[in-house]
């Protein structure tokens, strides 16, 4: 409801607007009634009205002298409607020169004052949305200013800084960092919701799976900030758990003293949410642990070779009981949780490969462990361990069941191709592509089933179609060489002196009958 203060020294006239006016019915509801501009003014500054109706003729301060001070008074957005007799047709004519464009003859006529008050609610509507528009201009402006004052504050100029500085004038300043299992969309909407309840939070990265938010507050002391925020975190951390949001850990970052430092507390953060990933927290501060330095090795990578192994040759408990000895190391050593996530995909995508190999389709081992592997979604070092052994256990069992049914996979399709066409030129590449594998997997595979390389395949096919034309036919050595698929003769002769430690000429006059 829209509000409303009625000004005028004639009881009997306040008395007419009240009853003879519905103002529910358009939206209004008169919040005071004064009998003159002084009167007015001081309820004004106690609860600012959308709309003052005022007679013009009244004692102390009249209604022209009302409007003047409301506009000195830099009360802008009240609404103002004047009431007066016909006979005061030239106080009428200097209101509409003070910008107030709404007049009532008395005695007030009840149709027409609805029909005014129409058109004034559809101008506070209309008022109403291009506010919300610029509000939320601004906020976007703002957020985007502290999205760059924590990754690049060399691009904020002394103008944007000036300009959103009465904005972000708080003394103390802390960036949040929360991950979450869910619909970023809804994570979102109850972070904002929790940050409208306080002054200065705004919400300014949204990935999926991943919040950034960034909060100021005014305290006398840091002490009192600290409490402060961690009250913040805490209901933020409930409202978000109780509003369907699943797995949510929140790392707060060091707090600071100035914007300019909040590159600071975002990369605290940051490191914070290492910490979470080794325990079972769901909320952490900066400043209750000792941050310290993550091994980012890459000879904790070693232990892939051990476990693919495992996953295609060994027991399942030996597997299940690497896997976990694997991360037991990982947590001694602190390894960078962005070195566990690349050695766990590394593992799943060779399981994936495996199946390829023998014929199964990949596809089938996405599930719901695999899936949180790859996309990161994880929230702590347990739970990977727990989707990398389940994603391997099913992956040994699929591949148990291929190698009861399978009849040579991929190797034995890409043999069988080679077999027919051994005289084209092709390369491991585009037998890749041809059958969807990954050429240097298809190379190191095919050698272990056939003991030898692709290529060299061809080229042993070729000389035993060689060595048959050699003692069949009249053709060159030459013609041989080509119509078996070699561009060049010296190609073809390397190869065959290789193979049989003769002459094509030698061969011929020594196995021709």
């Amino acid at each position: 409801m829209y509000k409303v203060l009625l000004v005028d020294d004639e009881p009997y006239a306040i008395e007419g607007l009240q009853l003879l006016i519905n103002w529910e019915k358009y939206g209004f509801e008169i919040k005071g009634v004064c009998a003159n501009g002084e009167e007015a003014i001081r309820m004004m500054q106690q609860d600012r009205p959308d709309l003052v109706v005022t007679d013009i003729r009244m004692p102390v301060m009249n209604g022209l002298e009302l409007v003047e001070e409301a506009r000195r008074l830099e009360y802008e957005s009240v609404l103002f409607v004047i009431t007066s007799g016909y006979s005061d047709f030239n106080y009428a004519r200097q209101a509409i020169r003070l910008g107030v464009s709404n007049y009532l003859t008395k005695p007030v006529d009840s149709a027409e004052a609805e029909e005014m008050l129409e058109r004034l609610r559809l101008q506070l509507q209309e008022r109403e949305k291009q506010e919300l528009v610029r509000e939320h201009a601004k906020v976007q402006k703002i957020k985007a200013c502290l999205s760059t004052l924590i990754r690049d504050k060399q691009n904020i100029s002394e103008q944007e800084m000036s300009e959103f500085a009465p904005h972000l004038n708080k003394s103390h300043w802390t960036y949040l960092r929360i991950t979450f299992q869910g619909d970023v969309q809804e994570a979102s909407s109850v972070a904002e919701q929790t940050a409208e309840l306080t002054t200065c939070c705004y919400v300014i990265d949204r990935t999926r799976g991943t919040l950034g938010l960034v909060w100021g507050v005014e305290a006398l002391s840091r002490s009192e900030a600290s409490e402060s925020i961690k009250a913040y975190t805490q209901r933020l951390l409930n409202n978000m758990q109780n509003n369907g949001c699943e797995d949510i850990h929140i790392a707060v970052g060091l707090m600071v003293s100035n914007l300019e430092q909040l590159s600071e507390s975002f990369h605290t953060a940051q490191e914070v949410g290492r910490y979470l990933f080794f325990n079972q927290e769901c909320l952490l501060f900066a400043e209750d642990i000792e941050l310290e330095k993550w091994q980012f090795d890459p000879e904790t990578m070693s232990e892939v070779d051990r476990i693919a192994d495992l996953l295609e040759n060994g027991s399942v408990d030996e597997l299940s009981s690497s896997i976990r000895d694997v991360f037991e190391l990982f947590l001694q050593m602190k390894v960078a949780p962005e070195i566990v996530h690349i050695f766990s995909t590394h593992i799943m995508f060779h399981g994936h490969s495996l199946c390829k190999e023998l014929g199964g389709e990949p596809n089938a081992l996405m599930n719901d462990s695999a899936s949180r592997i790859l996309e990161k979604s994880h929230r702590n070092i347990e739970e990977v361990a727990s989707n990398l052994e389940h994603f391997c256990l099913q992956c040994k069992s699929e591949l148990a069941i291929l190698r009861e049914r399978q009849v040579g996979g991929i190797q034995a399709k890409v043999a069988e191709y080679v077999q027919t066409y051994y005289r084209e030129t092709f390369t491991i590449q585009e037998l890749a592509e041809r059958f969807y594998v990954n050429p240097v997997h298809l190379g190191q595979s095919f050698i272990r089933k056939y003991g030898k390389g692709v290529i060299e395949v061809v080229h042993d096919l070729r000389m035993e179609e060689a060595k048959r034309l050699l003692q069949d036919t009249n053709q060159t050595s030459s013609a041989i060489a080509e119509q078996v698929g070699y561009r060049s003769y010296q190609h073809f002769l390397k190869h065959f002196e290789k193979r049989t430690a003769m002459k094509p000429l030698e061969y011929r006059q020594k196995f021709t009958t």
